[in-house]
């Protein structure tokens, strides 16, 4: 299934006609048309009044106001994982629209749903985004997925994107980057680390996961290194679950019988949030490790979440960096709530691209060249960030241009209140060597 951005809408966010009139005019504005009354000059002001264009430069034809761009998802839009894909598109099409009103080029949007996890949907449905929407860029989520379009996104010279589902199997990979830290497998041995240091006595340990991304993590990684920090450290128990479970029962009774010592789990979503919550109403009091925090997913906790450890390159929402500080307004205003993590990293997406038009612009190409504008990501891979910072200066993200992943702050965060905390960085150390994989 694909949707374009102007025939998509959320269940949650209904779209009355007030509603509809003020995206008429948003969209109007992403275009470079102005409202009635608004002269040419009026514009110029409204741009430069514009929070972004302190940050990214001024608009107009340097920066692509007046071309089209054609930009594609590739999203859990329906299924288990729906929640997914609502705040990814959400962010990406803030940040087409926020591009837009600073002078930007205009990017439409066009959605192609997975079906949260399927490869033949993700398959066919992005190459008719390449074929009917000719699309120049992509923004694809989870691992499977995203695999399976490696030869497509080459052969087409599509510049591809991953902020929500990075995999070990993605990675030394033509026209596909990582924006964020590898899904498990970066922040695994930090969060064995702080376990191991936190809890001494732990020896025996259990594993949760799914098929679907992170395997590496379960297969590879903690098996090696727990026994490495841990002295006598073993795996009495690994369990596997379909992605988008409700019910752990099963899976809690074979994993007490083993008789672990602390519990790490590389499952996601709002898995996570059962697991959490129906070990808890086992009276399992062991400690559990994870690897992500989403808001949904403490909601299906509640108070039981509060006792949910987790390691990833989390994104704050308070940083004071002034583009995170315009990005939370913007996300507020125009969703009703704050951004998270997941909508953060496909808003920033969306900025990079436009980076890299404008570079390509400046050099005298063709801003809607996927081949051009790769080569101006490799010659400079550093970008700004709403990571990092601080309330005088944005944060800034840098590209491995071998690797093609992506350097983010990580740290072990616990959540108390039903918000996470930072309980201690990750040191980048504990990062693991990306090795390229043969085949």
């Amino acid at each position: 299934m694909t949707c374009n951005l102007s025939r998509f809408s959320f269940p949650s966010l209904p779209l009355d006609r007030r509603s509809f009139l003020k995206a008429t005019a948003a969209s109007a504005m992403a275009a470079g048309l102005a409202p009635m009354g608004m002269s040419g000059r009026s514009r110029v002001a409204a741009q430069d009044a514009n929070p972004l264009n302190a940050i990214f430069g001024e608009g107009g034809e340097a920066a692509g106001q007046g071309l089209a761009f054609a930009d594609g998802m590739n999203l859990a839009m329906t299924g288990q994982g729906a929640f997914f894909g609502k705040v990814m598109s959400q962010g990406a099409l803030l940040g087409a629209k926020t591009i837009g009103e600073a002078g930007g080029p205009t990017i439409e949007v066009t959605i192609n749903d997975h079906q949260s996890g399927e490869v033949p949907p993700s398959v066919n449905g992005v190459r008719k985004l390449i074929s009917q929407n000719k699309i120049s860029t992509l923004q694809t989520s989870y691992g499977a997925p995203s695999e399976a379009l490696i030869p497509i996104i080459q052969q087409s010279k599509v510049l591809t994107f991953n902020g929500g589902g990075s995999s070990p199997k993605q990675l030394y990979q033509e026209y596909l980057w990582q924006t964020r830290m590898l899904f498990a497998y970066d922040p695994t041995p930090g969060a064995l680390h702080w376990l191991a240091d936190t809890y001494p006595e732990a020896k025996k340990l259990a594993v949760i996961g799914t098929l679907e991304n992170g395997v590496e993590a379960l297969d590879e990684l903690v098996p090696k290194l727990w026994p490495e920090y841990v002295p006598g450290g073993e795996i009495v128990a690994k369990e596997i679950h379909d992605v988008g479970a409700t019910d752990f029962g099963e899976v809690i009774a074979r994993i007490k019988s083993s008789n672990p010592d602390a519990i790490f789990t590389v499952s996601f979503g709002n898995d996570l949030g059962y697991i959490v919550k129906q070990f808890r109403e086992a009276n399992v009091p062991l400690p559990i490790v994870g690897i992500e925090f989403t808001q949904d997913a403490q909601t299906i906790a509640g108070d039981a979440y509060d006792t949910f450890v987790f390691a990833t390159d989390y994104y704050d929402a308070e940083n004071p960096n002034p583009w995170n500080a315009a990005f939370v307004a913007s996300h507020t205003a125009e969703y009703g709530v704050a951004p998270e993590y997941y909508g953060s990293n496909y808003y920033e997406q969306v900025f990079v691209i436009w980076e890299l038009m404008r570079r390509v612009i400046a050099a005298g190409g063709d801003p809607t060249s996927g081949e051009e504008l790769q080569a101006a990501l490799v010659a400079n891979p550093v970008f700004k960030s709403v990571y990092g910072g601080d309330a005088s200066a944005t944060g800034e993200m840098s590209f491995d241009v071998e690797a093609h992943t992506i350097n983010k702050p990580m740290g072990v965060f616990a959540v108390e209140g039903g918000k996470p905390k930072l309980l201690q960085p990750i040191a980048p150390e504990l990062v693991p060597v990306k090795v390229k994989q043969e085949g």
